[in-house]
């Protein structure tokens, strides 16, 4: 096979090209169009050229080649590749005047060339390679040049400093470049798509309209997106989305945008699918459930399998045993009963390894996160979780989780975060204490009472279908409340009850409460009762009222 890069040789494209395939014939081209043109005339069967950078951003060259070409050339694959930066010369460095370089790699060593190179000219050339090549070829004694240490090596040119990049972790994704006819990358599962809008004239709103069709309409997830200016006042929008064209929302997506868009004539190219290819390779790539058996951890699989994670289930029935799925694991989550909770952490603590993730989900946040750090060995990162909502919800967005981090949390638990974030949650942070007394009465007290009000509907009523010919809006919606709790799992609830430390004191404040307001109308004095009224809308606030009202508004709406 042959490969087309941007040459000469010894430069980062050429090494990209040798790891992206191996055993070809390496062609060098002076510039990166001249790449694309050597695909599209079958000089070479793939072309090799830089597309983006983690610290520059886009390669803008590339990007309007591939507009230019899209009829012709494809993307078939993408690789990252580290970056390291070296500037070497013929001289010291006192006598250096100028910097050859690429402009992107010059522009990724601007801290260092302020530093120790402020009064140099910054001179752009084709590629790094050929910045050695010339100062080499020319024997210069005045100009140094940024590029690779290994090309630097082959060029004989002695290295004055290593690693002279902007940030350490310094990468750039290249694409790999194929005929039209070669078709596109087979899909993997975990996959992008890249195209380009191109509206004939500027029209306010057409952005905003594109993104609602992505994410609003297919739900699919933007994952890049970059503007490139013509001469006519308008813009090429060019987009990434995770996904691949042979799945059926790609493809309905990028034909909804054809429709939606072709009352103003503008251009849509598909540039190519293929294997997604982050600047940041995940850490987590195995999540395990212990505990996933039930209805909860069925549905964690149903939300981590399809954003690309591999899921184990461990249970007590299941063939996979608690060890074996914490040792195959990145990040473990304890989906089991409130009761057994405590106890299955430290049973299992033993088994994790420094670099993992232990995470509990349950309602009550103390007493497992105290477990966790007690448990598991130094160097396990310890993260407590409340997923505030059912098996039955069947997408994140806006839904309620919070996350009580520790000292033991680091990286693995930001990226298990972003997870949530990604797909939409509500995330808070807080600490256990803080979480178990916003359980105490969004649960303990909120189940305790409705189950009075259903004792008092028992005993004071026969047919409860009855009630709702008598119901007001707001008396409709406290009923399908206590509906929907007498439906949950009695078990789990009056664990909550047993379990947070919080909630006899948060029952006894309402018992209180009640106690005192009861008696003042069982007396006939209802003025207590407006006092106690006028007073819990001051402190609680217009803002606050007005937002539940609308609230209310919206719920009610579904409950006629």
């Amino acid at each position: 096979m042959r490969i087309g890069f941007l040459g000469p040789a010894g430069t980062y494209t050429e090494e990209a090209a040798m790891a992206a395939v191996a055993d070809a014939v390496y062609l060098p081209y002076p510039s990166i169009e001249a790449v694309f043109e050597a695909v599209q005339q079958h000089e070479v069967d793939r072309g090799l050229v830089p597309i983006e950078n983690v610290i520059q951003g886009p390669v803008t060259e590339t990007l309007d080649n591939l507009y230019h070409y899209a009829a012709t050339v494809k993307i078939v694959d993408m690789l990252v590749l580290p970056i390291q930066h070296a500037i070497g010369a013929l001289v010291p460095a006192e006598k250096i005047t100028r910097i050859l370089s690429k402009d992107q790699a010059l522009k990724q060593c601007s801290i260092y060339l302020q530093a120790h190179h402020p009064h140099a000219q910054q001179v752009d050339v084709a590629s790094t390679s050929a910045a050695m090549q010339t100062i080499v070829s020319e024997q210069l004694q005045d100009a140094a040049a940024i590029g690779s240490p290994q090309a630097m090596a082959q060029y004989n040119l002695p290295i004055l400093a290593r690693d002279i990049g902007n940030v350490n972790n310094n990468k750039t994704r290249f694409t790999l470049l194929g005929p039209a006819t070669a078709g596109y990358h087979a899909p993997t599962g975990q996959d992008a798509t890249a195209f380009v809008i191109y509206p004939p004239s500027d029209r306010m709103g057409i952005l905003e309209e594109i993104l609602a069709v992505i994410s609003r309409e297919y739900h699919l997830n933007l994952s890049s997106i970059h503007s490139r200016p013509d001469t006519r006042g308008t813009f090429r929008f060019y987009m990434e989305i995770e996904g691949h064209l042979e799945e059926p929302a790609v493809a309905a997506c990028l034909a909804a945008l054809e429709k939606h868009l072709s009352p103003d004539e503008v251009e849509i190219h598909t540039f190519g699918s293929y294997p997604r290819c982050p600047f940041n390779e995940p850490r987590l790539r195995t999540i395990g459930i212990i505990g996933g058996t039930g209805q909860m951890g069925q549905w964690f699989e149903r939300f981590f399998a399809p954003a690309g994670y591999t899921v184990l289930i461990s249970g007590r029935r299941t063939p996979l045993t608690y060890e074996q799925c914490i040792a195959q694991s990145d990040a473990v989550i304890i989906n089991v009963p409130i009761k057994n909770t405590v106890d299955t952490i430290y049973q299992v603590g033993k088994w994790f390894r420094p670099g993992q993730l232990i995470a509990d989900n349950t309602s009550i946040k103390t007493q497992p996160v105290t477990a966790m750090l007690e448990a598991v060995p130094q160097g396990v990162e310890v993260l407590g979780m409340h997923t505030v909502f059912g098996p039955a919800v069947a997408s994140l967005h806006g839904q309620n989780v919070v996350f009580t981090r520790t000292h033991a949390s680091g990286e693995l638990s930001r990226e298990f975060e972003n997870i949530f974030y990604k797909y939409g949650a509500k995330i808070t942070y807080t600490n256990p204490e803080t979480h178990d007394r916003q359980m105490a009465f969004h649960q303990n007290l909120e189940h305790f009472t409705k189950l009075v009000l259903a004792h008092v509907l028992r005993g004071q009523f026969g047919d409860p279908f009855e009630m709702d010919s008598y119901s007001s809006p707001n008396s409709r919606t406290s009923l399908v409340t206590m509906g929907r709790i007498l439906n949950a799992d009695p078990d789990l609830y009056s664990e909550i009850q047993a379990y947070n430390l919080q909630g006899p004191a948060m029952i006894r404040a309402y018992l209180e409460a009640a106690q005192q307001l009861g008696q003042a109308l069982i007396a006939g004095d209802v003025e207590t009762f407006k006092h106690e009224m006028v007073s819990s809308a001051t402190e609680l606030g217009t803002p606050y009222l007005q937002e539940m009202l609308e609230k209310s508004k919206i719920i009610q709406q579904h409950l006629v």
